[in-house]
């Protein structure tokens, strides 16, 4: 599978956050403001040169009353210049400040629906009577919220991919996990799916990752490509404890199938082992 159809599902910030590409602005803007100001100071170190050597009572050549001129224009074109940047500015940072609050008020009310659905299914699965109950006493069954690689069921025109997604709740009579993909289709909705327990894995959170054996050099994995929310085939080139690498410790050094023999960097939690094929 190419890069390309890797990265399709989650698009570079570069391309897709309005609120980075105007901070990219603004620090454009920024830089451009620091030149304007240096050469304004330029310009009126040359103006205080010439009043500073020159007695105007003695009166002034037309050249120099001229190199004055000139400075004086220039200093007036760099003043407004410099205004309007500034404006500029402001105005950015005002719409990146609306644009943040307005994503802390989405972020806040996701994060209290999640609440109450969460709190729903743990109300529903804990029932005293029925095949759900029973069936949730069982340790083997993964609890609503938990983050998982789920296998996407076959569709028409998309390949079968293994994608991060999350728990919503496990249907007993039909032994079928309830999973919601974390990421949005293209309108904006987050696909959920019916799938058999043997397409669902528990990805491990920070702190049962430590209780984990590391997974060998060489071994086949499933992980998480960088950038992505999709799970592919890679190899092991370095656990975490062998990874010397400063700029990505702790991190296992992969190779993803067909990627170019690139070597990428994937943190333990979304490093599993490769699924028995059945």
């Amino acid at each position: 599978m190419d890069r390309k159809s890797r990265t399709s599902r989650s698009a570079s910030l570069e391309d897709t956050n309005e609120e980075l590409s105007l901070w990219k602005q603004i620090c454009t803007s920024l830089a451009k403001l620091e030149n304007i100001q240096k050469e304004t100071e330029s310009v009126l170190n040359s103006i205080n040169k010439i009043h500073l050597a020159v007695n105007f009572d003695e009166g002034i050549s037309l050249n120099l009353s001229q190199r004055l001129k000139d400075y004086y224009q220039s200093g007036i074109d760099l003043s407004s210049s410099e205004a309007r940047t500034i404006s500029d500015i402001i105005e950015k940072i005002s719409v990146l400040i609306a644009l943040r609050e307005a994503s802390e008020n989405m972020n806040e009310q996701k994060r209290k629906k999640r609440k109450t659905e969460a709190d729903e299914l743990k109300s529903s699965n804990s029932s005293p009577s029925g095949a759900t109950a029973k069936k949730s006493k069982n340790n083997d069954i993964i609890p609503p919220g938990t983050s998982v690689a789920a296998k996407q069921p076959k569709q028409k025109d998309k390949n079968e991919e293994w994608i991060l997604a999350v728990v919503i709740n496990f249907q007993a009579d039909k032994n079928r996990y309830h999973v919601e993909d974390v990421d949005q289709d293209e309108f904006g909705q987050r696909p959920r799916y019916l799938l058999s327990p043997r397409n669902v894995i528990p990805v491990p959170d920070g702190r049962d990752i430590q209780n984990l054996p590391e997974l060998g050099a060489g071994q086949d994995v499933l992980a998480l490509y960088p950038g992505t929310t999709c799970f592919y085939k890679a190899t092991v080139i370095l656990p975490p404890n062998k990874n010397k690498d400063i700029n990505s410790p702790g991190n296992y050094k992969v190779q993803f199938e067909d990627d170019n023999n690139e070597v990428k960097y994937v943190m333990p939690e979304h490093v599993l082992e490769m699924p028995k094929s059945k």
